[in-house]
């Protein structure tokens, strides 16, 4: 039960990294980098391109120009207190990391449109972990996919067995936009390439439910205390296991990169990426947005 619930925390971690959260987020296969938002230039749609562009954030949080006016970001930089886990700099991909790559995102796109709704997930057994989140998406696990990766080498079979798949809203016709991945190795080789930038939570409140169900009561990426996890019956996991996000559905590629942690890309319903002041007051609601739709 320890390593499910390890697992599904890690898919909770997701489902509400919009609420105001604490994230660590690690490069493993280079040096830290855990940064600041900055803006950035329009990538190319091609997620095999956009996994060698810079993950830098696109929204524009507040740049100015000349004296031009500060650019409405509609709340993207202020999801998990403005911290993106992203590359300052584009790293350099081999010719041969290049075609591996190439197969690799194509084949996680396939995997992804097994489920192109909601709908579908369910029928497949998959469980919603956590509300909606901008920048996040709703988290649908794969209980039978819940063991973890413990080498983070990315090779078919492990792209063939995300954690869960992500939604754009949590309604039975919302659309599949993205995979999240697992491994309990503290240095994941991961894809081919320097890009994916793999990344881990803390003091993350989970709650099991019922028939071995997962929760994240106050949010996935809330920095929760043991008080605030206790009043809800939940369980606090102190540190998640190492995480991944991969963006290939088309249409939802993320501005920010293929392996970006928050993907602009997912707003709510209003197209802003607001959300609730209380996470505590999540409740009942399917949403975090501030505008309770997705």
């Amino acid at each position: 039960m320890e390593k499910l619930i390890a697992a599904l925390s890690a898919v909770v971690i997701v489902v509400g990294v919009a609420l105001v959260g604490h994230a660590v987020g690690t490069d493993t296969k280079n040096s830290s980098s855990v940064v600041a938002p900055a803006a950035s230039t329009a990538p190319s749609s091609n997620p095999a391109a956009q996994a060698v562009t810079a993950n830098s954030v696109a929204a524009g949080a507040g740049h100015v120009h000349g004296g031009a006016a500060a650019v409405d970001d509609r709340g993207f930089s202020l999801l998990e207190n403005g911290v993106q886990h992203t590359h300052t700099l584009t790293k350099a991909v081999s010719p041969a990391d290049r075609v591996l790559l190439s197969h690799q995102l194509e084949l996680a796109r396939q995997v992804a449109l097994q489920y192109p709704t909601v709908a579908d997930a369910e029928r497949a057994g998959l469980h919603r972990a956590g509300p909606f989140s901008p920048g996040l998406g709703a988290h649908y696990i794969s209980y039978a996919n819940a063991a973890s990766n413990s080498t983070g080498v990315m090779d078919d079979n492990a792209i063939r067995r995300p954690l869960a798949w992500i939604y754009d809203g949590t309604k039975s016709t919302s659309r599949i936009a993205g995979l999240f991945y697992m491994t309990s190795s503290t240095s994941p080789q991961g894809y081919a390439g320097p890009n994916d930038v793999w990344h881990v939570h803390h003091n993350i409140c989970i709650k099991p439910g019922a028939n071995g169900v997962v929760d994240a009561p106050l949010g996935a990426d809330h920095d929760a205390t043991t008080a605030q996890c206790d009043a809800v019956g939940g369980n606090l996991l102190k540190q998640t296991e190492y995480l991944l996000h991969t963006w290939v559905v088309p249409g939802y590629e993320s501005p920010e990169g293929v392996f970006s942690h928050l993907s602009s890309a997912i707003t709510c319903a209003d197209g802003t990426y607001k959300t609730i002041p209380d996470v505590t007051k999540v409740g009942s609601r399917t949403t975090m947005c501030r505008d309770n739709a997705e």
